[in-house]
């Protein structure tokens, strides 16, 4: 089994969506990239920043919420954390 991560795609981190490079395209590639996951039985896990420590991305605000264009199924994976670094 196979396992695609999203990381930190969080409306805090795309203010305003302007100014990231080609937002709405890799927001489509992910969802592309997730759905073929998600056929094939395979796990797709979305990883968010919790900055409470920093008093930023605190959750259940709006700062903390994943994009709302991105594609979420019902057996996802939803994974707080609270280092920069996923891996860490």
């Amino acid at each position: 089994m196979r396992a695609l991560l999203i990381i930190d795609m969080q409306l805090g981190s795309f203010r305003p969506y302007e100014l990231r490079y080609d937002t709405f395209a890799v927001i489509d590639r992910i969802n592309r990239l997730s759905e073929a996951f998600r056929k094939n039985g395979d796990l797709v896990i979305f990883i968010q920043h919790d900055g409470t420590k920093e008093n930023c991305f605190l959750p259940g605000t709006e700062d903390w919420s994943l994009l709302p264009e991105l594609i979420r199924g019902p057996a996802d994976i939803f994974v707080s954390k609270t280092a920069n670094d996923s891996f860490y």
